[in-house]
C-alpha cells in the first residue's frame, strides 16, 4: 500500500502597497536618497546608509508633524503631508516603516526624469 502525506500548504507573504518612495542616487562619491512625497533627503557614503538616515528622518518628521499638528495642517506645503504622517506614526519599528517604502535606484538624471513623469 502506497503511503501518501498530507500537503503541507504554501507558506503566504502578506506584502503592502507602498505609499511613499525613497530615490537613491549616486552623485560622486555620494549617494543621495530622496523622499519626494515628503521632500526629505540625506546623502551618505553608501545606498543602505542614505536610505537608513531617510527612514529616521521621516519618523523624526512625522513626531514633529504630531507635536504641532495645527500649526503643519495649516502650511500650504505640508498640509498634504499628514496621511502619510499618520502612516509613519502607526508604524512600531522600522521593518513596518520599509513596509511603507518603496526604494527606486538610479543615476540623478535619471530621478528627475522620473519625478517630472510621476
Amino acid at each position: 500500500m502506497a503511503k501518501t502525506t498530507a500537503r503541507q500548504p504554501e507558506p503566504r507573504l502578506i506584502v503592502a502597497e507602498p505609499i511613499l518612495t525613497i530615490l537613491v542616487a549616486r552623485d560622486g562619491d555620494e549617494y543621495t536618497a530622496y523622499c519626494p512625497e515628503l521632500d526629505i533627503a540625506a546623502a551618505m557614503e553608501t545606498p543602505d546608509e542614505a536610505v537608513k538616515v531617510v527612514l529616521a528622518l521621516m519618523r523624526e518628521y512625522a513626531e514633529d508633524y504630531l507635536a504641532d499638528l495645527e500649526a503643519y495642517a495649516r502650511s500650504p506645503n505640508r498640509a498634504h503631508h499628514l496621511p502619510y504622517v499618520r502612516r509613519i506614526a502607526a508604524c512600531r519599528d522600522e521593518w513596518q516603516l520599509r513596509q511603507l517604502v518603496a526604494v527606486k535606484y538610479g543615476d540623478i538624471g535619471e530621478i528627475f526624469e522620473r519625478l517630472r513623469r510621476d
